[in-house]
C-alpha cells in the first residue's frame, strides 16, 4: 500500500507517486491525492495535509502557497480572499491586519497607509475616516494636528480650514481670541499697525472722522480738539489762535485780537482795543480813543477832546488839543468850551480858561488874550470884562491900570475918563480929587494950581 502523502491511481502500478505542491494525501493506499481548499496551501510534494494561509494571505483551492493581500487590503487565517480594510485602518502591501489609524491622522477604506491631517484641518479620535477643516476662528499650522487653537487677540480666521491666522489689517482690530472677523476703529480711533488688539484714541490736537482710520489728523492751524478721541476739531474763538495740533487755544494779548478761526492775533487797529483774553476789539466810546494795538480807550485829557467832522461819535484814533480860546475841564470831552468873557485861553490844550489879569479886561467869549485897559480906564479886579472910565476929579495916565489916581490939591479934572488933571487957574483953588475949581472969595485970590485962596495984600483989591 501507499505510504501517506503517496498514491497510485491505477492497477498494476510498479510505484507510488508523490502528492504535487497543492495536494495532499491523508492516509495509506490512496488511489488519488486531494486539493488543498481555498484558503489552505501545501508547499512542496508528498503532503499529508494542507496548513491554512496565514493573516494578512488568501489563496484558491490546489495552490501551493499563499498570496500576500495587496496594500489596503487583509485578511483573517485561513481566508481564500483579502478586504479592504475598514474606515479609519490602513494596511501596506505584506502579511498582517489592518491597522487602526491613531489621532491626529485617518484613512478611508482600502487605504495602504493613514494619513496625517493637513494643515488648517484635525483628527481628535483614534479610526478616523477623514480629517475635519478647523471652523472659523481656530487654525492648525503644520501637520498631523489632533486639535485647532483659537487664533490670538489681534488676528482672525474667516473661513475653515485656515493654516495660519490673519493679522488685523491696519485701521481694525480684534479684541478676543477666536474671532472669525476684525473690526472697523470707529471715528475718534485708529489703529496705525497691523494685529492691533485695540483702537487708540485721537490725542489731544488731533482727529479722526472715519472709521477704520490708520492714524489720527492733526487740527489745522486756528482749530483745536481739547479730549482725546475726537471726531472733528473745532474753531478757535475770536480773540484767540492756535498752531496746529492745537489742544487748546490762546488768548490773544492785550491790544489784540482775531476772528473766529484764526492762526495768530493781529493789532487792535486805531480806534479799537481789547484787553487780554478772548474777545474782539471794541470799539470806542464818545470822548474816548485809542492808538493801533490799545489795550483799553483812553478818556481824553484835560484840555483835550474827540470829535470833530472826522470822528462825530464812535472810534476814534486820536485826542485833540482844544484851540486857543477854549477848553475842556476834566476827561472824556467830546468838544471844546468857549472862555466866556472875562476870561482867556492863549494857548492850545488848556484844561480851563485864565482870568484877564487886573487892569485888564476880555470882553467877547472865545478870546485867545486879554487886552490891557486904555489911558483914562482901568479894571481893579480879575475877570474884567470891560475897563472903568476914570471918574471925575481922577485920572489914568497909563495902560494897564488897575486903579485911578485922585488930582493932587490945585488940580481938577471935569468929565470922566481923563488920562490927566489941569491946573486951577489963578483966583481959583481946589482940594485933592476935584471935578473943578472954586473961585476965591472977595478980598481973596491965589496963584495958579492954589489949594487954598490969601486975603489980598494992603493996597491991592
Amino acid at each position: 500500500a501507499c505510504e501517506a502523502g503517496t498514491y497510485a491511481s491505477s492497477e498494476g502500478s510498479r510505484a507510488c507517486k508523490e502528492a504535487n505542491a497543492g495536494y495532499y494525501v491523508p492516509g495509506k493506499g490512496s488511489k488519488r491525492q486531494t486539493s488543498c481548499d481555498a484558503g489552505e496551501f501545501s508547499k512542496g510534494t508528498a503532503n499529508v495535509e494542507c496548513s491554512e494561509c496565514p493573516a494578512g494571505t488568501s489563496s484558491s483551492a490546489g495552490s501551493p502557497s499563499c498570496t500576500s493581500c495587496p496594500a489596503g487590503e487583509s485578511s483573517e487565517d485561513g481566508s481564500s480572499s483579502c478586504a479592504e480594510c475598514h474606515d479609519g485602518s490602513a494596511k501596506p502591501a505584506g502579511e498582517g491586519d489592518c491597522v487602526v489609524c491613531t489621532k491626529g491622522t485617518y484613512a478611508k477604506a482600502g487605504s495602504s497607509e493613514c494619513s496625517s491631517a493637513d494643515p488648517g484641518h484635525f483628527v481628535e479620535s483614534d479610526g478616523a475616516s477623514d480629517q475635519e477643516a478647523c471652523p472659523a476662528g481656530k487654525h492648525a499650522s503644520g501637520s498631523g494636528n489632533t486639535e485647532c487653537a483659537p487664533c490670538g487677540a489681534g488676528k482672525f480666521a474667516s473661513n475653515m480650514g485656515q493654516v495660519d491666522c490673519v493679522d488685523a489689517r491696519k485701521g481694525h482690530y480684534v479684541d478676543a481670541e477666536g474671532a472669525t472677523k476684525e473690526r472697523e476703529c470707529e471715528a475718534g480711533t485708529y489703529a496705525s499697525a497691523l494685529g492691533s488688539r485695540e483702537c487708540v484714541a485721537a490725542n489731544a490736537g488731533f482727529f479722526v472722522d472715519e472709521k477704520g482710520a490708520d492714524g489720527q489728523t492733526p487740527c489745522n492751524a486756528g482749530e483745536f480738539s481739547e479730549d482725546t478721541g475726537n471726531e472733528e476739531c473745532s474753531r478757535c474763538p475770536a480773540g484767540t489762535f492756535s498752531k496746529a495740533a492745537s489742544p487748546s487755544c490762546t488768548s490773544c494779548d492785550a491790544g489784540e485780537s482775531s476772528n473766529e478761526g484764526s492762526s495768530s492775533c493781529e493789532e487792535c487797529p486805531a480806534g479799537r482795543a481789547k484787553g487780554a483774553g478772548e474777545g474782539e476789539c471794541e470799539e470806542c466810546m464818545k470822548g474816548s480813543y485809542a492808538e493801533k494795538g490799545a489795550s483799553e480807550c483812553l478818556s481824553a485829557r484835560p484840555g483835550y477832546f474827540v470829535g470833530g467832522k472826522a470822528v462825530k461819535s464812535k472810534g476814534a484814533s486820536r485826542q485833540d488839543e482844544c484851540p486857543a480860546g477854549k477848553y475842556a475841564s476834566g476827561s472824556g470831552n467830546t468838544e471844546c468850551s468857549k472862555c466866556e468873557a472875562g476870561k482867556f485861553a492863549a494857548k492850545k490844550g488848556q484844561a480851563d480858561c485864565v482870568d484877564a489879569r487886573k487892569g485888564h479886561y476880555v470882553k467877547d467869549e472865545g478870546a485867545t488874550k486879554e487886552t490891557a485897559c486904555d489911558i483914562g480906564t482901568y479894571a481893579s479886579s480879575e475877570g474884567s470884562r470891560e475897563c472903568t472910565m476914570a471918574n471925575a476929579g481922577y485920572f489914568v495916565d497909563e495902560k494897564g491900570a488897575d486903579r485911578q489916581e485922585s488930582c493932587d490939591a490945585g488940580e481938577f479934572s471935569a468929565g470922566t475918563g481923563n488920562d490927566e488933571c489941569s491946573k486951577c487957574p489963578a483966583g481959583t483953588f481946589s482940594e485933592a480929587a476935584s471935578p473943578s475949581c472954586t473961585s476965591c472969595d472977595a478980598g481973596e485970590s491965589s496963584d495958579e494950581r492954589s489949594s487954598s485962596c490969601d486975603e489980598c495984600e494992603a493996597g491991592r483989591a
